[in-house]
């Protein structure tokens, strides 16, 4: 078997510890990952559980934005690969429901950077919202922000009665998205619902 290499520094990921033994396919070296700082940031929106890994500092932002804004689809593991054996225990059972993009940005992309970035789970994935328009959060304001709820849509509207949801995004800062997915699920009657994200935005 090759060498595996690092996607960050691109030096070769040598077995230096627990998780590098046990798991032949990480992307990133020990070096690297940690300084990623990994925060496990517990937050509640709205009474629904939160987990966030990390915190959006300049390194997660820069990462982010290479694999986003740049198409570097190889970086699409690097954020979750050293935890999803615990993610997936934690959730098992779970549904993934990514947050939707605009679709003429996935088809520019090449490719829905949450469902990417979540697919290391290999949990079920339901692809249920959507927009009506091009809206990007990060060009709002804070206080503007509650405006996505008036164009997400529900683009399957069957029954979740029962099952356990695991709504998942790259970042979340006022949380505004998150709402609107949660006022468009309820009524679907899930048993349980979880957020999970890749980072939360530290407001001051």
């Amino acid at each position: 078997m090759p060498t595996p290499f690092c996607k960050i520094c691109f030096k070769p990921i040598e077995v230096t510890s627990f998780a590098t033994l046990l798991d032949s396919h990480l992307t990133v070296c020990d070096s690297c990952n940690s300084r990623l700082r990994p925060q496990f940031i517990e937050f509640e929106l709205e009474g629904i559980h939160g987990l966030a890994l990390y915190d959006y500092d300049h390194m997660i932002k820069e990462k982010l934005y290479l694999f986003k804004g740049c198409h570097d689809y190889e970086l699409k593991d690097m954020f979750l690969e050293r935890f999803r054996i615990y993610l997936r225990i934690r959730y098992f059972k779970h549904i993934v429901i990514p947050m939707p993009s605009w679709h003429e940005d996935d088809q520019w992309r090449g490719f829905n950077h949450v469902e990417a970035m979540f697919s290391c789970l290999k949990l079920p994935m339901r692809k249920i919202f959507g927009k009506s328009k091009p809206h990007k959060q990060a060009n709002l304001s804070f206080s503007n922000r509650h405006q996505i709820s008036a164009i997400m849509i529900l683009n399957d509207k069957s029954s979740l009665r029962g099952k356990s949801i695991l709504l998942v995004d790259d970042v979340v800062t006022s949380g505004e998205t998150i709402k609107a997915a949660l006022a468009l699920l309820r009524p679907l009657n899930p048993k349980k619902i979880n957020v999970l994200v890749m980072a939360k935005t530290s407001l001051k």
